[in-house]
């Protein structure tokens, strides 16, 4: 009896440390498809500033005042979006999930996560996350199993 018990808090153990490793994988893929998205805003963001610029949006607004505050807004917003972006990209590969989590915009992060369809990336810093992930899993699990055995060795001690 004690060796199927010991096999299935093994088998219990595995499954914890894979289910870490298939989530930690995925940072570096929600990391692209936040990186294509934020792309996109930023192409649309320098779209309507150069037509704002140019007239072709705002024909409505007859006073240039106005024009030049809403240029000046989406101005302000594309530097804002370029930024997060560069922040992003100029960190290590290993670190851009960190960097992502510091300096995304969160209506962004927001609807990429959304969308997000999970997969089993295999490039290599997808691969060190998942070790690393597999790891912590592990290490999860050995410690939320150290107050049982720490009471069962007691426990046998106590009954020699």
């Amino acid at each position: 009896m004690r060796w199927a018990w010991a096999k299935i808090l093994t088998l219990i153990g595995a499954a914890i440390a894979a289910v870490f490793a298939a989530g930690s994988a995925q940072g570096p893929a929600f990391v692209q498809a936040y990186l294509q998205r934020l792309g996109g805003h930023i192409d649309e963001a320098r779209r309507t500033v150069e037509e704002l610029r140019n007239g072709a949006v705002s024909r409505s607004v007859t006073d240039d005042g106005s024009r030049e505050r809403l240029v000046e807004a989406f101005t302000a917003r594309l530097a804002e979006l370029e930024a997060s972006r560069d922040a992003i990209l100029n960190a290590h590969p290993l670190w851009q999930p960190l960097a992502m989590a510091r300096q995304a915009d969160r209506d962004i992060a927001s609807a990429t996560a959304d969308a997000f369809t999970p997969a089993m990336p295999l490039d290599p810093n997808s691969l060190i996350y998942a070790v690393i992930g597999l790891a912590l899993g592990w290490a999860i699990w050995e410690l939320l199993q150290w107050p049982v055995k720490a009471r069962v060795r007691k426990r046998r001690a106590r009954l020699r």
